[in-house]
């Protein structure tokens, strides 16, 4: 009725009737709500004419009396609708609206059998391969198991590397890898077709006079070496060639990074214990990158999350500096560069006289320190104003430095605000920048060198306290230099004057 009432070209186009229709949906979908609200159920999920709830009970029979009795008190309010009873499940995950899995609990010859029930998620869809698609069902099978929280994690990150293993070492099936898309229009149509694997795979069928026409599904392999000047798209081939041809392999990193993690990451988006970084860890991917985009995601999480975070002070240096990049030090003598990690980390480069090369063992002078510092600091102060926008979502790979009228909305690779869901963030935010800041500094800070080699070795920790009171008075320059961007980065300051000002305590 909503279709036919609401088609601009129908014969019984009428729009005020289409929102009435939609706006009783709603007023029945809250009235129902708090109707189950008031028998101290939880509502869970809610979507058009459907509510899931928690029935808060253990056994089968339980949950089934409370979904009649919730469904007679629902049905008594109406004359014209009927709620019935759908689907009973023993767990579920929710990934987002109109996708989640769930164990269904299905009866079979008077018993109940339980089935997995997926909707909406990444593996029913088409694009992503069959080895995408077991590894997702296996991590299903994990989290919905019922386990140990802790043991069901380990199950699926020693799952993860032994996949990631067995990728590397070429011990997958061909079929596995196989990727099915469905052609939208004629492959000679495509403006942007030079970046589209499935028409590249097309056009070349096309040359070798097979014919292919809009609406065919084509398959492919992306091959290749990932570090190939070729895109993915032109590393494309069918199925077919790739048999035939055995100089032709799967691009392993790309399947990892593209059809393995995305999926992966979504799964395991809530699960505490796991993030973005270890997941990615345990598939041997860039760690950097996915370290960025949980800070990222840090910068621009929900106040009314119930997440806690501990005080960055209180993380360990290892960890909180983990994603800087490193301070590389050039030596004028004999041109060598080599980072330097600080006199606790290394100091074999400081002598007392100060650091000194790794190369040739010349003492690096203190102004040439200071323009090195200083031109590193200049390069991330640079990297941050240049303002660059990604995609929160892992296989959207957005980057643009554009600003949309849409807000934090991502556009799509293809800038047609229909392929993605994600978000645009700051590929390098203000907590990026301040921790690079923090980082250059500790890198010249005696005492906290001094603090780090109170749990060495006392004969490493009497050879970190005398550098350190011997190149004091050098280190002290150069992290001045770095206190003076500090001060400047507005990231460690708190505007108290304002902080309250919405509550009306202003001040007198």
């Amino acid at each position: 009725m909503y279709g036919c009432l609401g088609y601009p070209r129908s014969r019984f186009y009428a729009r005020p009737l289409a929102v009435l229709t939609t706006h009783k949906g709603r007023e029945i979908l809250r009235c129902t709500k708090q109707l189950a609200e008031s028998k101290s159920l939880q509502v869970i999920y809610g979507d058009t004419d459907s509510v899931m709830i928690n029935a808060n009970v253990d056994s089968v029979s339980d949950a089934l009396a409370v979904a009649a009795d919730f469904k007679k008190a629902v049905n008594d309010q109406y004359r014209l609708l009927e709620i019935d009873l759908d689907n009973v499940f023993r767990r579920i995950l929710l990934q987002a609206k109109k996708k989640y899995a769930a164990i269904s609990l299905v009866e079979r010859d008077g018993k109940f059998v339980e089935h997995l029930e997926v909707k909406g998620l990444d593996m029913k869809r088409r694009e992503f391969c069959a080895l995408s698609k077991q590894v997702s069902k296996h991590l299903l099978d994990a989290i919905l198991s019922g386990d140990d929280a802790e043991a069901s994690l380990a199950r699926i990150h020693d799952y993860l590397r032994e996949t990631a293993d067995k990728m590397r070492h070429h011990t997958i099936a061909l079929s596995s890898y196989i990727i099915y898309t469905q052609l939208g229009k004629e492959p000679n149509d495509y403006p942007n077709a030079d970046s589209m694997p499935q028409v590249q795979v097309a056009l070349r069928d096309i040359a070798r006079g097979k014919t292919v026409r809009k609406g065919d599904v084509v398959s492919y392999i992306v091959t290749g070496d990932p570090q190939s000047s070729l895109p993915p798209s032109k590393r494309a081939y069918a199925p077919a060639d790739v048999k035939a041809d055995d100089a032709l392999e799967p691009d392993v990193e790309w399947y990892l990074a593209r059809q393995i993690f995305p999926p992966v990451e979504r799964l395991c988006a809530n699960i505490v214990g796991t993030s973005s970084t270890l997941l990615a860890q345990q598939l041997g991917l860039d760690l950097g990158r996915y370290a960025a985009s949980n800070l990222v995601r840090a910068d621009a999480a929900n106040p009314a999350d119930l997440d806690i975070y501990p005080l960055e002070s209180q993380v360990p240096d290892a960890v909180r500096f983990s994603a800087c990049v490193r301070l590389s030090l050039r030596c004028p003598s004999c041109t060598h560069s080599e980072a330097f990690e600080g006199l606790a980390a290394a100091p074999h480069r400081v002598s007392p006289a100060g650091l000194v090369c790794p190369s040739c063992s010349a003492l690096l002078p203190v102004l040439s320190l200071v323009a090195q510092v200083d031109h590193a600091l200049r390069i991330e102060t640079a990297r941050y104003y240049e303002a660059w926008l990604v995609c929160d979502d892992s296989q959207c790979a957005n980057r643009t430095r554009q600003m949309s009228v849409y807000g934090t909305r991502c556009l799509g690779p293809k800038g047609l605000a229909r392929d993605c869901l994600g978000r645009m963030r700051y590929e390098y935010g203000e907590k990026a920048i301040y921790t690079q800041l923090v980082y250059f500094a500790s890198l010249w800070d005696v005492d906290r060198a001094r603090a780090s080699a109170l749990s060495m070795p006392a004969a490493d920790r009497d050879k970190i306290f005398a550098l350190a009171e011997h190149n004091r008075l050098r280190f002290a320059t150069l992290k001045s230099l770095v206190q003076g961007y500090l001060e400047k980065c507005g990231r460690q300051w708190v505007a108290m004057d304002t902080l309250f000002s919405k509550l009306g305590f202003n001040r007198s």
